[in-house]
């Protein structure tokens, strides 16, 4: 598949809150990682799905690891990214499975080697809802991944069959959402953004 050229516009605007989210206090993304937790696991798109898709995140996102162990905790089926030669696939995370057995990329993301074996869910029952990372979002959905494609390529190939897309949602710092977020006919609208506000 031909990459698309860079567009100088995303990538200024990925720059613009990268530098806000670096001015954020760890108190301040500690406060706002709580707020959109709390609105994640009453949200009723989450209540009704028992297997869901998440990111381990970094410290330059909400910190998802409390959303991980209520999916844990709810007896749901928690899935991470694993990339590997340009291919994102939804793992199943295990109970043992955690930053320190899990291999952690170049850009600092924590997920399975490619000698773990674990369940592919798309191979065996789909998912029911994607909690998608990204650098910026508008509040009507529009979306600004980090440019690698990846989601908007596996939310693209989950969507071509609607009745058994999933519900897409987004987890942001305030300083993420932006009136306007540039796109083209590739990326993939989320159907809503959760941020603190």
């Amino acid at each position: 598949m031909a990459k698309q050229a860079p567009n100088p516009a995303k990538a200024q605007l990925r720059d613009e809150v990268a530098d806000r989210i670096a001015k954020l206090t760890t108190e301040e993304k500690k406060r706002q990682s709580e707020i959109v937790y709390n609105k994640i696991i009453n949200h009723p798109w989450y209540k009704s799905a028992n297997r869901i898709s998440l990111f381990m995140s970094t410290d330059s996102e909400i910190n998802t690891a409390p959303i991980i162990a209520h999916v844990k905790a709810k007896g749901a089926i928690a899935f991470v990214p694993q990339y590997v030669g340009g291919r994102m696939r939804m793992l199943r995370l295990e109970p043992d499975d955690d930053e320190n057995t899990m291999f952690i990329t170049k850009h600092g993301i924590a997920q399975h080697a490619k000698t773990q074996v674990r369940e592919d869910a798309l191979e065996t029952g789909g998912l029911d809802l994607i909690i998608a990372p990204g650098a910026a979002f508008s509040k009507a959905g529009d979306r600004c991944g980090h440019g690698g494609g990846y989601y908007d390529r596996f939310i693209s190939g989950l969507r071509s069959n609607p009745e058994t897309a999933p519900k897409v949602m987004a987890v942001a710092f305030n300083c993420q959402v932006v009136d306007h977020v540039p796109t083209n006919e590739l990326d993939q609208k989320v159907d809503e953004v959760i941020f603190a506000e």
